[in-house]
């Protein structure tokens, strides 16, 4: 393992990043008002501020867990929410949410040297597939599920897990420990993959024009230098 230290102070990083989450609170009335949000237009808004507010944290969650000392044995972690006693969720109060913000490492590109093959689709002589009558009578179960669920029904089942993921990044962003501790042990388990799995984080790059350019190439920049801080030769 290396010592690290990041380029542009990482509490310097955490201030403006989570300006930036409280400003998209505020545009957006929060998790709570985000669950009703049953406009696709306005639903898609979000979606890609709070994709590009995702990718910027797991740069910042990257960096912290470079600073971390080696790992030793893990011990067994409680789900978020975390050591509560159980409750039913409250609606109006998203800090009662059962929410997990997932570790997102981008995967590894395709390899691309192989020969390509050029699909032509089905064939033209294929008239008719026939099904038994077990799969046919599943497939019709299934369209009449899918037919008796309205699109109010979709669109506040879509604004609800919208509504999740924000509550869940706003947990990271007041607590970024926990969760930069669980990087650490994901990134060492891949051994020798490691660094190349933290350099994807630092290179993935959140929708076009999210986020302030300059906090975005610092925190890249930064997050650049902690990969090697996971090489586990």
């Amino acid at each position: 393992m290396h010592d690290f230290t990041a380029p542009t102070p990482i509490a310097d990083l955490w201030k403006s990043a989570r300006t930036i989450l409280a400003d998209a609170l505020g545009a957006f009335g929060g998790p709570q008002q985000i669950q009703r949000t049953l406009d696709r237009i306005a639903r898609g808004v979000i979606r890609r501020q709070l994709k590009a507010l995702e990718v910027l944290v797991m740069k910042l969650l990257l960096i912290e867990a470079a600073k971390l000392p080696a790992v030793a044995k893990r011990a067994h972690a409680a789900p978020n929410g975390q050591g509560r006693s159980a409750h039913a969720a409250d609606p109006a109060r998203p800090e009662t949410w059962r929410v997990c913000f997932q570790l997102q490492i981008p995967p590894e590109p395709n390899d691309a040297t192989g020969p390509r093959i050029r699909g032509f689709g089905p064939s033209r002589f294929i008239r008719a597939v026939v099904v038994d009558a077990k799969t046919f009578a599943k497939l019709a179960c299934l369209a009449t599920m899918r037919a008796s669920t309205t699109n109010e029904e979709r669109d506040s089942a879509a604004a609800a897990r919208l509504a999740r993921r924000f509550e869940a990044l706003r947990r990271v962003f007041a607590n970024p420990a926990p969760r930069a501790r669980r990087l650490k042990h994901k990134l060492i388990a891949l051994k020798q993959r490691a660094v190349a799995a933290a350099r994807r984080i630092a290179a993935h790059k959140p929708p076009h024009r999210q986020l302030d350019p300059v906090l975005l190439d610092r925190t890249r920049y930064a997050a650049e230098h902690a990969s090697p801080a996971f090489n586990t030769g």
